[in-house]
């Protein structure tokens, strides 16, 4: 295994994912990437409303990036390779978009995400990615 993608939401279970994967990538000297996924929300489709649209979903932009700033942290001292990258659209959709684009030969994750929606849907976007992508998955818990 050369490169793994992580794949992080901010919430516990992402960050566990994130030290779980700093350790696989440090022992096997393979390549990391850090992903984030953000959705974009369409409140309304009027155009009067479009200003409000814009500025919800540069704030979810900056939210991505601000956990991508956050997960970089915690690779402070590896000596690996790792880089961050972030997607718009639907998590799970893009998760698998980015493996397939990318060939990864791991995909790390937490077991849940953040929000109560992930909460009552629980595991659906790791569940998601493990029946559609080809390559490994491990499922942090």
């Amino acid at each position: 295994m050369k490169k793994i993608l992580v794949a992080t939401d901010g919430s516990n279970n992402s960050k566990k994912a994130l030290l779980e994967a700093k350790k696989l990538a440090e022992a096997l000297d393979a390549k990391l990437e850090i992903l984030s996924v953000v959705q974009n929300l369409m409140i309304t489709p009027y155009v009067t409303e479009q200003y409000y649209n814009a500025e919800i979903n540069e704030s979810l932009i900056q939210s991505g990036e601000t956990i991508l700033e956050e997960s970089l942290k915690l690779f402070d001292d590896f000596k690996g390779e790792v880089k961050t990258k972030l997607r718009k659209g639907n998590p799970g959709d893009e998760i698998i978009k980015e493996v397939e684009e990318e060939n990864y030969d791991l995909v790390v994750m937490g077991s849940r995400g953040l929000g109560a929606f992930s909460r009552a849907m629980v595991g659906s976007v790791s569940h998601k990615v493990l029946n559609h992508v080809k390559t490994n998955v491990l499922i942090v818990k």
